[in-house]
């Protein structure tokens, strides 16, 4: 009888580790990677060694915005991400804010570049 507890409660923690570490693996996908970071950063910055424009920024939160929402397609019920992503939301609003109020003409060719708005 007590073999069959102990068969049992190895099943079922085989079975609940192997969907943690998938869901952990999963998860691990909302992060923007260092190639794919890399990338993003050569192609919207502005001088050679820029890495902290408005910009870069802008793309950099979209791409992680775009990965999140992926990411809830698939777990529609993880409240944390959604939280997390209703908060990436606001900082790339606030941003695209500065650039317009400061540079109107980069806002305009960022959001076209980046096929944010219509």
């Amino acid at each position: 009888m007590s073999d069959f507890y102990g068969e049992l409660s190895d099943f079922y923690t085989s079975f609940f580790c192997r969907d943690m570490i998938y869901d952990i693996i999963k998860l691990g996908s909302c992060i923007v990677d260092k190639e794919r970071k890399g990338e993003i950063i050569t192609q919207f910055r502005l001088r050679e060694n820029d890495t902290g424009s408005v910009e870069v920024q802008v793309a950099l939160l979209s791409e992680r915005i775009n990965r999140l929402t992926e990411h809830l397609k698939l777990y529609p019920q993880d409240r944390h991400s959604r939280h997390a992503l209703h908060g990436v939301i606001g900082k790339q609003r606030r941003f695209l804010a500065y650039l317009n109020r400061t540079n109107p003409e980069q806002y305009y060719s960022l959001i076209a570049r980046l096929g944010l708005r219509k």
